[in-house]
């Protein structure tokens, strides 16, 4: 009944978050103007705005927009789906996979992950890397385990071939379920499993070798997020006590984010330790499991040190399904072996494991991960134009601004579009604006800034006009200002 109950609220978080219809973020308008602007054929070429996402969830977006129109709740409408999707399916992975009271854990963890409930309702491709990796486990732990009912050896050719167009990361997954197929026909001495199965991953590589000539090599060399994600990449080799202490910090910020266990109760170290008595248990238990959990964030552990895949935040929730695995048997070890030496133990331990969690949970029934309320800001800016206005869009307004200025027109001859300068030499501002002098009102739209820029912005403005803040929300706020 508990765990139904969790199933239940799981599912209404993620339809809360869905139908909040929440303004675009930066990442979302950039996303967006992509899918919207090009066509099926142009989305298989590199994006604009530096943006990079699976062809098949590309696609599948572009479907979603030509049925529900150009609107964020029908962008959404793909990861939500992906997120009821996991949700229905890890139960059915978890019950076949672990012992009941293990399953009952990572389930009741799965349901209210916050992270995972978050990114439903965002127009990026985490939920379904997420969801893509829940449905590999299910498909694939069954043949890890001994079945080798032909169907199964067909379907999961086929799936896994398709996920590595539709999921990035899926790559590392089947990486895992690989290595435990495998390994398990080793163990058993079965030469014919053996050799279905080197064709199964035969075609999951010359799938992924083909995504990667296609897109993949291009998107890897993009020199402009290489930069920005340039401190999760491991240091390779690890040499150095730095580069081991990189090792040790992004383990445990991994169950912070994406994990959700840190919240306001810091509980990213203890679930980090369950993870490792997780892991030590399923060595004595369930061998191949721990291949299959383990080995994908080992994957992408490397891939990171290739320069290939950041290891860190969002990019790395394809990993939250396999990490609440190994922290449900680590879980379930420590408030065992707790209850047994303290009366009431085991429920005090995971209380503690959960609080975490449905913290976070309660935070995002208030807010996105990511509020910004652009959308509110260009209305409310669109609502008080008058002829002859002007409007400057700060670099990180200028995505959702263009995205969302067909909705509410702004005069394009009207507008000055800032051009990125983050952690940069704040003058640039300055140039930029010093086209206004002499305009009676300009607007200042500002979104996805920092506060030291936007102080930056108005001291030089003040210089020489004056102004007030007409609407400050979430991350965006707008000004307007007599230069005259």
């Amino acid at each position: 009944m508990l765990v139904a109950f969790c199933l239940l609220i799981g599912f209404a978080f993620r339809v809360g978050v869905y139908f909040r219809d929440s303004s675009l973020w930066i990442d979302e308008a950039m996303l967006a103007l992509n899918v919207v602007n090009r066509s099926p054929a142009e989305l298989m070429k590199p994006l604009d705005w530096n943006q990079g996402a699976p062809v098949g969830f590309l696609m599948a977006s572009k479907a979603a927009i030509a049925i529900l129109g150009d609107n964020e709740r029908a962008m959404r409408t793909i990861p939500f789906l992906a997120s009821i999707f996991g949700l229905l399916i890890f139960p059915a992975f978890a019950y076949r996979a672990m012992p009941r009271p293990i399953a009952r854990l990572a389930t009741i963890l799965f349901a209210l992950s916050p992270n995972v409930i978050g990114y439903a309702a965002e127009f990026k491709q985490y939920e379904l890397d997420a969801s893509i990796a829940v449905g590999l486990l299910a498909l694939g732990m069954p043949m890890a385990n001994g079945s080798y009912a032909s169907w199964r050896s067909i379907i999961l050719a086929f799936v896994g071939a398709t996920a590595v167009w539709c999921s990035h990361p899926s790559v590392f997954v089947l990486g895992g379920i690989g290595f435990a197929i495998l390994a398990d026909a080793i163990a058993r001495r079965h030469r014919r499993a053996m050799c279905v199965r080197l064709t199964v991953v035969s075609c999951w590589l010359a799938s992924f070798a083909a995504c990667y000539l296609v897109f993949l090599r291009h998107l890897g060399l993009n020199a402009y997020l290489l930069d920005y994600w340039a401190g999760t990449f491991l240091p390779l080799p690890p040499t150095r006590p730095g580069d081991l202490a990189w090792i040790v910090h992004h383990y445990f910020v991994f169950f912070d984010n994406p994990c959700g266990m840190n919240g306001e109760f810091g509980l990213s170290g203890f679930a980090g330790i369950c993870f490792l008595f997780g892991c030590l248990s399923l060595t004595k238990t369930n061998w191949r499991l721990l291949i299959a959990l383990l080995t994908p964030l080992l994957l992408a552990l490397f891939a990171s040190g290739l320069k290939k895949y950041p290891f860190a935040g969002r990019l790395m929730l394809f990993a939250v399904p396999l990490a609440i695995g190994g922290m449900a048997y680590g879980l379930n070890l420590i408030s065992e072996q707790i209850g047994k030496a303290v009366y009431g133990g085991r429920w005090l331990i995971l209380g503690i494991a959960f609080i975490g969690p449905i913290s976070e949970c309660n935070q995002l029934a208030k807010r996105p991960i990511h509020a910004e309320e652009t959308r509110e800001a260009i209305a409310a800016i669109h609502v008080a134009w008058q002829p002859g206005d002007c409007v400057y869009v700060f670099y990180g307004a200028v995505p959702g601004f263009e995205y969302y200025r067909s909705r509410y027109p702004i005069p394009t001859d009207n507008a000055v579009l800032g051009v990125e300068n983050r952690g940069k030499d704040p003058r640039q501002f300055r140039e930029e604006m010093s086209v206004l002098r002499g305009q009676k009102r300009v607007w200042i739209l500002m979104a996805h800034r920092q506060t030291h820029e936007e102080v930056a912005i108005r001291a030089y403005l003040e210089g020489f006009g004056k102004g007030e803040i007409i609407m400050r929300g979430t991350d965006a706020v707008v000004m307007l200002y007599d230069l005259s």
